[in-house]
């Protein structure tokens, strides 16, 4: 922006925004709600960016949108790119191989700005819950905007010409446009953050309502008296203020929680400035505020992958002196690329053809698929190479089978899986689990269809962790096996609360009702149960119903198909991701004690002990620990779920000792 257009007022609620999201990130209890900062820049960035267009239209009578794209690709990529770049370099060597393959799919997405849709789809993906933080993923704000670019400026054209059309004012008609816009994107903010929160946060229609209701402010707002604008601009920031410290990442947002920040920041715009030594804009405009203002951009992508190399290395919750150290690097670094990569590229020589502009911008684009490129060549190399020692010595991994053998477990230079691929190592249950919203089972058949005894598992995640051994006693024995399973879901009669939240989870009393329908019609000889021990009943009634005693209500009524139910006691919730304690320790473990919990189905057999219990704590966590090797095979593959490779590594053990439950009595 020129001289004339520069808005001091503005730079200083970006540089408040761009603390609190850095503070938040570095310290979260500090702030709780510091994540209110993208809110401010989103408002911001619709202001701006439309009284631009707006601007260009009235004068001219035309938008070059040439010109519009290169301007942005000069503010926004450089900076961008080379925090990417970096980031891809620099993964190999900081952070575990674990999180290789995903921070290589993020950089992807991040460099084609669709990294707020990606999130959103692990947001809703039970499995990712507990994967580690990317130093990429808080590029989804900046995909949301790039998105905004990419639509606006053609609904301002749009509009332009329909009211030359129809005779009408062109900021009438954009008043009316961009005002059903907001409204209809805040409706579907406050419902989707009502009743699927997760993607709600990252989803562009749910946040381009913050974005658009800048615009309707650069489109113009009444004059104030100087007294009244005094007013605006401090309750502004006040209302900016309260969001930051009275939120937290337990409230629902954005839906209409993002009110207070996005509002507070539209009232300090419309105060504009003041000459009065009191106002909003005085402190504003001091150079602390302009400092940061000015750097906020390379700031904000330079801050993240700090914090997560840092805490990857670290293993451990960011200290006082940490933080600042933190805070510090991020701050040097964002001045050094405000200067020497900002600046150099936001403001070229005026002069410019319009070959030197294609040119230039297909110079800004060249790196994006560069740094995807980079980052998947040596993510590659390096998994090949682990994969490689693995699959060409398979006698070098027993996993559970050293357990009760005499023979010394090989030295190796790679456990399996690959590091790299931990996170992936999962029962192939792909072509016969239901979406996480449907509620239709669907079974996965092993062994021999035709088999004299037809067995089923049934369960959440942790029932399907026993798939691999399952499936490989099913085909020992000739069974006519069947897995149904679902991720998140219990085989349970009444409501239960979706994994750690507190918002039930209609689906999977639809797919339990399913199930049960099923059992009844196809008369398994055995099903074998497993679930979570942290299984929580959501009691619509209001009463709440002890889950041992609904368990066993359960299992009779399976009983009553002539089916022989067996259980399955839970692993233990292990608690610590693999990376991170392979990290600081190769032969990480810890102690069971700290580990067990109450198991539900422990519990409940107790009271009906006709079902028969198997527990198989003993091969995983054996002599009392809990190691996260065992065998040269990861027994973990995150806080609470066994490897694919571990588990089918048990099939011997699991075979026999379901053996023995079906024969008792």
């Amino acid at each position: 922006m020129s001289t004339s257009n520069f808005r001091p007022e503005i730079q200083g609620l970006r540089a408040i925004a761009v603390c609190f999201v850095a503070v938040f990130h570095v310290w979260p209890h500090l702030v709780p709600g510091g994540y209110v900062g993208v809110d401010v820049f989103f408002v911001i960035s619709g202001y701006l960016i439309t009284g631009v267009l707006l601007r260009e239209g009235e004068r001219t009578g035309k938008i070059d949108l040439l010109a519009f794209y290169v301007r942005r690709a000069r503010r926004l990529l450089p900076a961008a790119m080379l925090v990417l770049l970096l980031v891809g370099l620099l993964t190999p060597f900081w952070l575990p191989s674990a999180l290789w393959r995903d921070g290589t799919n993020e950089l992807a997405y991040s460099a084609f700005q669709l990294e707020n849709w990606r999130l959103a789809a692990k947001a809703i993906d039970y499995l990712a819950a507990t994967n580690a933080p990317s130093p990429v993923q808080h590029y989804w704000s900046l995909s949301v905007e790039e998105q905004f670019y990419v639509v606006w400026p053609g609904l301002i054209i749009c509009a332009f010409w329909a009211s030359r059309a129809l005779r009408l004012s062109s900021r009438t008609l954009l008043r009316i446009l961009f005002g059903a816009i907001v409204a209809g994107s805040l409706a579907s903010s406050v419902w989707l953050t009502f009743t699927d929160p997760a993607p709600a946060y990252f989803v562009t229609y749910t946040r381009i309502w913050e974005l658009g209701l800048g615009g309707l402010v650069s489109l113009g707002v009444p004059a104030f008296e100087e007294g009244a604008r005094r007013f605006l601009g401090f309750a502004g920031v006040a209302a900016i203020l309260a969001a930051a410290f009275l939120f937290s990442t337990k409230t629902p947002f954005p839906g209409y929680a993002a009110l207070l920040p996005t509002v507070g920041t539209v009232l300090v715009i419309v105060s504009g400035q003041s000459t009065s030594q009191l106002s909003a804009f005085v402190l504003l405009k001091m150079r602390p505020f302009q400092f940061l203002g000015d750097i906020s951009y390379s700031l904000y992508l330079w801050h993240w992958p700090i914090v997560v190399f840092f805490t990857q290395q670290t293993g451990e919750a960011i200290s006082f002196w940490g933080g600042l150290a933190v805070l510090a690097a991020s701050v040097g670094l964002a001045a050094i690329s405000k200067v020497y990569v900002e600046d150099r590229f936001r403001f070229p020589q005026p002069s410019a053809t319009l070959r030197r502009r294609l040119v230039g911008l297909a110079a800004l684009f060249a790196p994006v698929p560069l740094v995807s490129l980079i980052a998947f060549c040596a993510v590659s190399i390096a998994i090949a190479r682990q994969q490689a020692l693995i699959s060409g010595n398979p006698d070098d991994y027993p996993g559970a089978r050293s357990l009760f053998s005499n023979k010394p477990v090989p030295k190796v230079d790679a456990y399996a899986p690959s590091l790299p691929t931990i996170k992936r190592d999962l029962p192939q249950t792909d072509g016969c689990r239901p979406p996480s919203d449907g509620g239709e089972p669907v079974g996965c058949q092993f062994g021999d269809p035709n088999g004299r005894l037809k067995v089923f598992l049934v369960g959440d995640s942790h029932a399907e962790q026993w798939v691999p051994a399952f499936e490989r006693t099913a085909a020992d024995r000739g069974w006519n096996a069947k897995s149904f399973t679902k991720p998140g879901c219990p085989l349970f009669p009444t409501m239960t609360l979706f994994a750690n939240t507190d918002r039930p989870f209609p689906d999977c009393l639809k797919w339990g009702q399913y199930v049960l329908r099923i059992i009844q019609q196809q008369k398994p000889d055995v099903v074998i149960l497993g679930q979570r021990d942290n299984l929580r009943a959501y009691p619509d009634d209001g009463k709440q119903v002890p889950v041992s005693d609904t368990l066993v209500q359960l299992w009779r009524n399976v009983e009553a198909s002539g089916a022989k139910v067996i259980v399955i006691a839970d692993t233990p919730y292990w608690g610590v991701k693999p990376e991170l304690c392979l990290a600081r320790d190769r032969h990480c473990s810890i102690p069971y004690k700290f580990v067990a919990g109450s198991d539900p189905l422990v519990l409940a057999q107790r009271l009906y002990p006709h079902v028969a219990l198997v527990n198989f704590n003993d091969i995983v966590c054996p002599s009392g620990d809990c190691p996260a090797v065992i065998g040269n095979v990861f027994v973990w593959r995150d806080t609470d779920h066994l490897t694919a490779t571990y588990s089918r590594s048990m099939a011997d053990v699991f075979g026999r000792r379901i053996d023995g439950a079906i024969t008792v009595n």
